[in-house]
């Protein structure tokens, strides 16, 4: 059996070889279509988090470390080049999540930056760790919650 991404356990469907097609570039322009399947997992982690927002999406959908790991592992046993597209979709997820406009990451700070420079000051230190504070609480009431989904798959 193999772990979806969601979690559920489905069986694996195998492709006929006739529909199979591999593809290569050469070692100059393989760079453009890689940067378009990462702009294109990109948009889609921007569109998944919105329809969650939202409620397009359940918040069941949420996966933590627990099925990371069953994904890794279901993708490493079908092969090698299934394993590290999925290591390079969770990475560039994780980039972007990682970029968005919460104080305690990476786009917090980048959100600070920006501030200052319109602002022409600093954003004043309470208000940056009050910020630190908010951002904390929902980093880790998301990470629960993903664990807590993880929890009830098992």
């Amino acid at each position: 059996k193999t772990i979806g991404f969601i979690g559920a356990s489905v069986e694996p469907v195998p492709f006929p070889e006739e529909m199979l097609r591999t593809t290569t570039y050469p070692i100059y322009s393989a760079w453009l279509p890689a940067v378009r399947k990462t702009w294109e997992v990109t948009a889609f982690t921007l569109t998944s988090i919105q329809k969650m927002l939202v409620g397009a999406i359940s918040p069941k959908n949420l996966s933590g470390p627990i099925t990371i790991a069953q994904v890794a592992n279901a993708t490493a046993e079908n092969g090698f080049e299934s394993f590290i597209g999925f290591i390079a979709l969770l990475s560039i997820s994780l980039g972007v999540l990682n970029l968005l406009p919460i104080p305690v990451l990476d786009g917090g700070h980048l959100m600070y930056y920006i501030i200052e420079l319109i602002a022409g000051r600093p954003v004043p230190e309470k208000v940056q760790m009050l910020g630190l504070q908010v951002g904390m609480f929902f980093i880790m009431s998301i990470m629960m919650f993903a664990i807590y989904n993880d929890l009830t798959r098992l």
